[in-house]
């Protein structure tokens, strides 16, 4: 029997220690020598280029979202509104969360997140050394869901942590602790959709409401297909702005004169959010599955192989952003895709952004100065980010 013809020769290692530190020049050889690039594990593709990343994003019927949206896939997760859905279904689910997640209504809770932010922000400080992400960005980002679901507080900070454990297992490869918070997490959305169930909020500022008054071809949506969309909604609403938060809260720790340019200019936090989006974008394995044969800068794509939609490497692509490296204060223009791009682009985007900034001025208004207490520990593939960000404060 003749052997089976080897696959392309690997480009990258996603489960090297050194890329998941820094994969920043890992991207920049990549985008330079072979930018559509094959990942040692899981037999992917990753398209590392501006241009050819936008234009994946754009193109359903070649590069579908279908059988998944992750590099390496979940062998047990079925369809999941709405990211599992390409156009013309898409829109369908889509649209129950844009009117929830609408810069209005983020605008609404801003003072709710504001003042959930200053009181994490209030226990960071009063700690001295402490770890950021566990006491502020991982919290902020679950509670601030938590209002978006219906959740109090503690009901929310409870989710929160197993979640935490979710992803750790996962990015640990630990398969047992992973399994058994799924489990769990799965039954508590169960019991977040029945309750809502009875007990309808306003599908305008709740999104379990939403999803339930939502109709597809005259029918409501399954429970259990909304408790799986739920689902998804806690890892991915929780994981990215956590990263994105904690990445920079590092690089401030490690720039006392921006600190201290942004303390005195707290108008200026915003412009530097977008700069922080684009310079330590969270979502590198964010993924498509080709429907058709498609060749990218040479390198023949065939049907059913994964196409890694890296926006890490995106952001920081030469032919786009001058400097790619250099964090500019007012970079302009910056037309980052930290959010996606074309149909799936991040429908909590304005949440995100409310998130990062309320709880950087939140931090820097309490402190003099803060910096680095002890190397961080780093997220694994398919994130990018401080798994932990030990953090040493003075209070102001």
């Amino acid at each position: 029997m003749s052997a089976q013809p080897a696959g392309p020769a690997p480009d990258f290692d996603p489960l090297d220690e050194a890329f998941a530190a820094n994969p920043h020049p890992t991207w920049a050889r990549l985008r330079r020598e072979c930018p559509v690039a094959r990942g040692a594990v899981w037999d992917f593709w990753a398209l590392t280029r501006y241009e050819d990343i936008k234009r994946a994003s754009r193109s359903p019927k070649s590069f579908t979202s279908s059988e998944g949206v992750t590099v390496p896939r979940n062998p047990v997760s079925g369809r999941r509104a709405p990211l599992h859905f390409d156009p013309p279904e898409h829109p369908l689910y889509r649209r129950p969360l844009n009117t929830v997640l609408s810069e209005a209504h983020i605008a609404e809770l801003e003072p709710r997140i504001a003042a959930l932010a200053a009181k994490l922000v209030a226990k960071l400080v009063a700690q001295g050394s402490s770890d950021a992400v566990a006491q502020l960005s991982s919290p902020l980002a679950g509670v601030t869901l938590g209002m978006l679901i219906g959740l109090d507080e503690a009901e929310a900070l409870d989710l929160n942590k197993h979640s935490e454990r979710f992803e750790w297992a996962q990015g640990h490869r630990q398969v047992d602790v992973a399994e058994a918070e799924n489990l769990y997490l799965y039954g508590r959305c169960r019991e977040i959709v029945e309750a809502r169930s009875r007990a309808p909020a306003d599908p305008a500022r709740d999104i379990v409401s939403a999803l339930l008054s939502t109709r597809v071809g005259g029918q409501p949506l399954d429970h259990e297909f909304i408790a799986g969309s739920l689902r998804q909604l806690l890892i991915a609403a929780h994981v990215a702005p956590t990263a994105a938060l904690a990445s920079a809260i590092r690089h401030l720790a490690c720039d006392h004169v921006l600190q201290d340019r942004l303390r005195s200019e707290p108008a200026r936090i915003a412009e530097a959010v977008e700069e922080f989006l684009r310079l330590y974008t969270p979502n590198q394995g964010f993924a498509r599955t080709a429907t058709r044969a498609t060749t990218i800068r040479g390198r023949l794509i065939r049907p059913g192989e994964q196409v890694a939609l890296v926006l890490t490497s995106a952001n920081r692509d030469e032919e786009i952003f001058p400097e790619p490296d250099a964090f500019i204060l007012g970079r302009s223009p910056n037309p980052h895709i930290a959010f996606g791009h074309g149909a799936h682009k991040c429908p909590g985007r304005q949440l995100a952004r409310a998130e990062m900034r309320l709880g950087l001025e939140k931090l820097l208004g309490a402190t003099d100065y803060f910096q680095l207490a002890d190397e961080p520990r780093w997220l694994r593939w398919p994130l990018y980010g401080p798994e932990s960000l030990p953090l040493a404060c003075q209070a102001s």
